[in-house]
């Protein structure tokens, strides 16, 4: 059995491995796009605030949480076996994925006053009402939550696994209440109320498309759309089956599928901070562009190194019964 949970943990190390360097420097190209277009990505375009913010997010994820996760998962065991360690590393992983979570959900509420009350949310009062003040909440509701459950709480006392993924998680996650109020209230509402303002928005988009929308309004609100669903579906499907098995384990059954959680639908969570960065890639037009032109660049640079290959063809010449040694450098593509 040992040895078939370390080859598990093997895989998931290599996999996880792997897809963190690309989603790191496509983080890092997103943010050189975003930092060179500042103002028309983010000053003008205010409904790019919230993506933004996730990316940001999902970059401290990834270098503050992913390389204890990686160490784990390695070795078996937790990088530092202490309190304070254990809290620390249930704590950002815990706070950072809901905060995304919560930023995605905000994205799609506030994405139908922006397709359809455009006008309106070009107001300053309604931009700090309806987007800056539940951007930041929907950012820190998840972060107090976990900083009061996880470091103050009081009614338990942790009991750290130094062997378990998250020291085994916080003594809150155990309790019936604090368990389902977390996987129900924090977790699995918002997923809900995701799923169905994607709904809801490409429903009243269709119908508003049939009756009297000008094709150049047409395209710049399907633009909004597709940027939301592509990010939405991100968070829909990695999240949902451990939000659905632990909320039947908090309230019905509590080792309803104690193997699949811990092994495959928490592990498959970290993949949403991974995986953000190739989303944004694809739903930006700007970034999409400016990536594949960078794309065609590298790809022509060596290209054009391969087939340009240089040799140093040796010409014997005989001047007055002497040879003399001419290096000439001929390139290959070039030599018909």
């Amino acid at each position: 059995m040992d040895d078939q949970e370390a080859k598990i943990r093997l895989v998931k190390y290599i996999i996880l491995q792997i897809s963190t360097v690309p989603s790191l420097l496509c983080d890092l190209f997103v943010f050189a796009y975003i930092i060179r277009n500042w103002k028309k990505e983010i000053v003008n375009a205010p409904q790019n605030h919230v993506i933004a913010l996730m990316l940001l997010t999902s970059f401290i994820q990834k270098t503050a949480e992913t390389p204890l996760s990686l160490y784990f998962l390695y070795w078996g065991t937790v990088f530092k076996e202490s309190d304070g360690f254990c809290m620390y590393w249930s704590y950002i992983d815990f706070s950072l994925l809901i905060a995304c979570l919560h930023l995605i959900t905000w994205c799609a509420i506030e994405r139908h006053l922006f397709v359809f009350h455009g006008q309106i949310m070009k107001k300053k009062w309604c931009l700090i009402v309806f987007h800056y003040i539940p951007m930041f909440v929907s950012l820190l509701v998840g972060p107090m939550f976990y900083f009061g459950t996880i470091i103050v709480f009081t009614e338990c006392t942790n009991m750290w696994i130094y062997t378990y993924m998250f020291c085994g998680g916080p003594c809150y996650a155990y309790i019936p209440f604090w368990g389902a109020f977390d996987w129900i209230f924090i977790s699995g509402i918002a997923i809900v109320i995701l799923f169905f303002a994607n709904v809801l928005l490409f429903h009243r988009f269709m119908l508003q498309k049939r009756r009297h929308q000008r094709i150049v309004q047409f395209n710049q609100k399907r633009r909004i759309i597709i940027q939301l669903s592509f990010t939405s579906l991100l968070y829909l499907i990695l999240p949902t089956p451990a939000v659905i098995f632990g909320v039947i384990q908090a309230v019905w059954l509590p080792t309803f599928g104690l193997d699949m959680q811990a092994n495959y639908f928490i592990y498959a969570c970290s993949f949403t901070s991974q995986l953000l960065p190739y989303v944004i890639i694809s739903s930006f037009p700007g970034v999409r562009h400016e990536f594949r032109s960078w794309i065609d660049r590298i790809r022509r640079y060596f290209g054009g190194r391969a087939r340009v290959q240089v040799q140093t063809i040796t010409i014997t010449q005989k001047e007055n019964g002497k040879s003399r040694i001419m290096p000439t450098e001929l390139a290959m593509g070039r030599i018909h």
